[in-house]
């Protein structure tokens, strides 16, 4: 009995009993809004909800827990029976480039698959807005101007737009196959274990995501690269391997770039600053650190504000920030409308057009519609009215104000969620799955010729996997294709960095985690919101599993700057 109470009270054991308690919330949590609609309805009903995250809580520590028991102790075995080898290949210096070969052979088939670009997502209408000479704010103005160049180059010198958008994809592969090769390096040298960087190449070479996402036109790709290149140099410079002034001027300029492509990321970061200051509140590099946030920051402005002003940018309306407002008062319009009083009805049509019509065009799983009835004039000149009215909302009813914003999310935090593969467009019913993988007549119109596929078997069976969701009968595996499982990873890494007091690893799962945060405030719960994140999976893994010297090291520079 002493033995247990001993382990309950043991560091570790807290640390895995809490993340499990978090991951047994999202399954019954997620399955009641999933099966049922709502999280909790009743106090009997909150009770059973609660003994079943209990009940899940327990067996999952437990299982944990013993793994790693039983991990150490092979572990211990295997280190003993290792033999240590010094033998240096003729071709190390050539493997990054052997590397970037390899995943731009395997991207090939995709793009001739979907010869000569994936023109989906927001792609459309920021080449609409480059076709009009009228580029708009809601994107970013950085993306819509490279997408601009390449589309403008193919329509006067290739022969045809299409060409142009080929040279775009063929450029975006380059690209993110470079930045791919060169995180398979850093996962080599950082743990010396080559069953890690090969899983390593095999994701960045054939993982689904990784094929398809390089040929969009959707600005989370180049955004997602930037993450990645941010990440390892921030982690290099970190750990005192790479900290020479030009290393520190290459990394602001990726991060203003990184900015630049989302606007999200940049709350991240403003977010991350209080953390940094508890973390390294005692460390000598914190003022460094908090002068290259505010470098940055400030850089990025003046680079975003110069783009506006030289491009004659058109300023959007704050709808897009309205989402979980939007979303709240539209399912209490739809599912208490009869218990509204007509001062409340009056309001909502103030801030959201129509209390009525909001209530009939609400969507569980995504906000786009609800959003578009918000009065944005009237909630900016009202903002303190509109405010108290939310809270009065919330507080009257509470469950439809939790439960909305729970559906609109449930895909980046249950891992089992069938709802964000389902975003249905009416006027592109072909749309409806995990990708948008479509050539619409809109996609015909900006490219001036017809689909052009040169290997059409292999877009039917990716348009089958993510457009009809074939994906998820694949048994187990198809969780790796769900947002929320990187939601988790990226929880457990910060978590891990936490209980292991490495600084470096902590500051770096801390802005992945509020960049996931920044997400649950979206429209809607999609992959290429978060494929950032995804892309960043190996890097975390060399950090947990990096070398045994490397982290005696960083503990001898820690008790160094701590004296």
């Amino acid at each position: 009995m002493q033995k247990l109470i001993d382990i309950v009270k043991e560091r570790k054991f807290k640390y895995i009993c809490f993340f499990w308690v978090l991951i047994s919330i999202q399954f019954v949590i997620g399955n009641n809004l999933q099966k049922r609609g709502y999280s909790v309805n009743g106090f009997s009903d909150f009770l059973i909800s609660l003994l079943k995250i209990i009940l899940f809580s327990v067996i999952f520590t437990i299982v944990h827990y013993l793994i790693l028991k039983l991990k150490n102790k092979l572990s211990g075995k295997v280190q003993e029976m290792k033999k240590k080898t010094d033998t240096k290949s003729r071709i190390e210096k050539y493997k990054g480039i052997i590397y970037f070969l390899i995943i731009i052979i395997c991207w090939i088939p995709a793009l001739l698959a979907f010869y000569p670009v994936l023109l989906n997502y927001d792609g459309l209408v920021q080449l609409r807005d480059v076709a009009i000479q009228q580029i708009y704010t809601r994107h970013p103005i950085i993306h819509t101007l490279l997408l601009g160049v390449f589309y403008k180059f193919g329509y006067a010198h290739l022969g045809s737009c299409a060409n142009g958008m080929l040279m775009f994809s063929i450029f975006q592969m380059t690209v993110m196959a470079s930045i791919f090769s060169y995180s398979v390096r850093f996962v080599e040298e950082r743990t010396d274990k080559k069953w890690l960087r090969n899983i390593s190449l095999i994701f960045y070479a054939i993982f689904p995501f990784n094929q398809l996402f390089p040929l969009m036109t959707t600005k989370d790709v180049l955004f997602a690269g930037f993450v990645l290149l941010f990440i390892i140099e921030l982690y290099k410079i970190l750990e005192n391997s790479n900290n020479k002034n030009l290393n520190h001027i290459v990394l602001v300029i990726i991060t203003v770039i990184m900015l630049s492509f989302r606007n999200n990321a940049v709350y991240a970061i403003i977010a991350s600053i209080p953390f940094i200051i508890m973390v390294f509140k005692k460390d000598s590099r914190l003022l460094k650190i908090l002068l290259s946030c505010v470098i940055v920051i400030v850089a990025y402005k003046t680079l975003n504000n110069g783009l506006i002003y030289i491009t004659k940018a058109t300023r959007d309306s704050n709808q897009e920030k309205m989402s979980v407002f939007s979303q709240a008062t539209a399912k209490i319009c739809k599912e208490k409308s009869d218990e509204l009083t007509d001062d409340e009805k009056e309001k909502i049509s103030f801030y959201f057009d129509d209390y009525e019509e909001l209530g009939k065009v609400y969507e569980a799983n995504i906000s786009d519609k609800t959003k578009a009835m918000t009065n944005c004039d009237n909630v900016d000149n009202n903002i303190v009215d509109f405010l108290k009215f939310m809270g009065h909302l919330g507080i009257k009813y509470p469950r439809q104000f939790v439960d909305s914003f729970l559906n609109t999310t449930r895909g980046y935090w249950y891992i089992c969620d069938n709802s964000f593969n389902q975003i249905h467009h009416n006027e592109f019913p072909e749309t409806k799955g995990c990708l948008e993988l479509t050539f619409d007549e809109f996609t015909e119109i900006v490219l001036r010729e017809k689909e052009n596929s040169k290997w059409p078997e292999v877009q039917k069976f990716y348009r089958k996997a993510f457009c009809e969701n074939e994906y998820t009968k694949i048994p187990v595996l198809y969780v790796i294709f769900q947002p929320a499982i990187y939601f988790y990873i990226v929880l457990g890494f910060l978590l891990y960095s936490i209980y292991k007091r490495e600084k470096n690893e902590i500051l770096i799962g801390t802005f992945l985690f509020l960049y996931f945060v920044t997400c649950f405030l979206g429209p809607v719960a999609i992959i290429r919101y978060i494929y950032a994140v995804i892309v960043s999976v190996p890097v975390l893994s060399s950090m947990v599993l990096k070398k045994k010297n490397e982290r005696e090291y960083e503990k001898s520079i820690d008790n160094c700057t701590s004296i």
